[in-house]
C-alpha cells in the first residue's frame, strides 16, 4: 500500500501534490471542528463542486458527444489552421476546449496547444471568465473592467508563444495557429475601443447564452440517467465528467486553504507589494484570489482602487486560475512537459498583462472610496 502511495506521489504533480495535502489540513480541521481556522475555506471549495458541476457536465458531455461528428465533416478538409485551434479558443478546457482537441488535433502536442493552452487562456476568457463577471459585476464597473480586459488580451500572443515554444512546436506550427489569435485579439481591441457600450452589451448576452446552454445541456445529460433508453450521451461519459469535476473540487479546497494560510501569515507582505504596485491592499488581495479563481476575486473588486481594478482586469485574461480547478483539470489531462508549457503560459500572460496596466495607469491611492460615483459619471 505505502509503495502504490509512493508512486502516486512520483507520478503526480509537485503542485497539485502539495495543494492535496492542503486540502487534507482542510480534511483534519473539519474532524476539529474549526480549531485550526482553515474548515471555511475548505467548505468553500467543496461547495465549488455543485456549481462546477452544473456549469461544465453538460457541455463537456455534449461536446465529446459531438467532435467525432465535427472530425468526419473536416476529415480531408485542409485548414489554414490546426482543426483544434477554434474549440480551444471558444471553450475552456474544462467546458469542452480539450475533449474537442483531442480529437480534432493532427497530433499530440497541437492538442496540447489548441486545447489546454489556448483554451486556458482566451477560451477561458470567452466561454468562463467574461461571461460571469459581466453577470456579477455592477453596470457601471463593466466599462472600467473590459478596459483593463484588453491588455490581458493584448498579452495573449506572447502568452501562447512561450507555451508553444516550451511544448517543441516547430515555428510553421506556431505561425500557423497564432495568427487566429492575433486576428481575434485585434478584433477584440478595436470593437472595444470604437464600440466599447455595444461590445459589453454582446458579451453579457454570449455569457447568459452560455450559462443557459450550460443548464439545458446538464438536465438532458440528468434525464438520461433516470431514463437510459432516452440517453444521449453513454454513463461512462457521465462518470468520466464527474472523476474530473471531483478532482477539481479536491484542488480548488487546497488552493482556498493554502490562500488563507499565506494571507493570514504574510499581512505586512501585502502591504509592501501595494505600495510597490501603487495600488490598495484589496487590489493585491484580489491578484492572489484570482490564483485560484475569478470568483474569489470579484467580490474584492468594488474595494480596489482604479489601478487595482485595471491590474485586476488584466491578469484575470491569462493569469487566473493558475493554482486552482483549472490546474487540477491539466494536471489530469497532461505531461509534464505539456503541465510546464501551461504554467509559462498563464505566467506570461499574467505578468505581463499586470505591468501593461501600472504602466498605463496612473496611480491614485486615495481615490478608491470615491471612484464607484466617478465611475458612474463616467459610465
Amino acid at each position: 500500500m505505502a509503495g502504490k502511495c509512493l508512486r502516486a506521489a512520483e507520478e503526480m504533480n509537485f503542485c497539485v501534490a502539495a495543494l492535496l495535502c492542503f486540502a487534507v489540513l482542510g480534511v483534519l480541521d473539519e474532524g476539529l471542528g474549526g480549531k485550526l481556522g482553515v474548515v471555511e475555506d475548505f467548505r468553500r471549495g467543496i461547495a465549488s463542486m455543485g456549481p462546477l458541476c452544473l456549469s461544465m457536465a453538460g457541455i463537456y458531455c455534449m461536446t465529446v458527444k459531438l467532435t467525432p461528428y465535427l472530425a468526419e465533416m473536416l476529415q480531408g478538409k485542409t485548414l489554414p489552421f490546426d482543426p483544434s485551434l477554434p474549440a480551444g479558443m471558444l471553450l475552456a478546457c474544462d467546458l469542452g476546449g480539450w475533449a474537442a482537441a483531442r480529437i480534432l488535433a493532427a497530433d499530440p502536442q497541437l492538442a496540447v496547444f489548441s486545447g489546454l493552452l489556448a483554451a486556458s487562456t482566451v477560451g477561458c476568457l470567452i466561454s468562463f471568465v467574461l461571461p460571469v463577471s459581466m453577470g456579477s459585476l455592477k453596470s457601471y464597473e463593466k466599462m472600467g473592467f473590459m478596459q483593463g480586459i484588453v491588455w490581458g488580451v493584448i498579452t495573449l500572443p506572447a502568452a501562447l508563444l512561450g507555451g508553444g515554444v516550451v511544448l517543441g512546436l516547430s515555428v510553421r506550427e506556431l505561425a500557423q495557429n497564432l495568427w487566429p489569435v492575433i486576428v481575434l485579439c485585434a478584433v477584440f481591441c478595436a470593437a472595444l475601443r470604437f464600440v466599447p457600450r455595444a461590445c459589453v452589451g454582446v458579451l453579457v448576452a454570449v455569457g447568459e447564452i452560455v450559462r443557459w446552454l450550460g443548464l439545458i445541456l446538464f438536465c438532458v445529460v440528468v434525464f438520461g440517467l433516470f431514463a437510459p433508453e432516452h440517453a444521449v450521451v453513454e454513463q461512462a461519459l457521465i462518470e468520466e465528467v464527474l472523476v474530473i469535476v471531483l478532482r477539481i473540487t479536491a484542488v480548488v479546497c487546497g488552493s482556498l486553504v493554502a490562500s488563507r494560510l499565506l494571507l493570514a501569515k504574510c499581512g505586512s507582505w501585502i502591504g509592501r507589494a501595494a505600495a510597490l504596485l501603487g495600488v490598495n491592499d484589496y487590489a493585491v488581495l484580489g491578484l492572489l484570489a484570482s490564483l485560484v479563481s475569478n470568483l474569489s476575486m470579484l467580490p474584492l473588486y468594488s474595494k480596489m482602487d482604479v489601478r487595482g481594478k485595471v491590474m485586476n482586469a488584466a491578469f484575470t485574461v491569462s493569469g487566473v486560475f493558475i493554482l486552482g480547478g483549472q490546474m487540477g483539470f491539466v494536471a489530469n489531462a497532461a505531461d509534464s512537459r505539456g503541465m510546464c508549457a501551461y504554467f509559462v503560459t498563464k505566467l506570461i500572460g499574467g505578468i505581463l498583462a499586470v505591468l501593461l496596466a501600472s504602466l498605463f495607469t496612473k496611480a491614485q491611492p486615495q481615490a478608491a472610496a470615491a471612484e464607484p460615483e466617478a465611475e458612474k459619471q463616467n459610465g
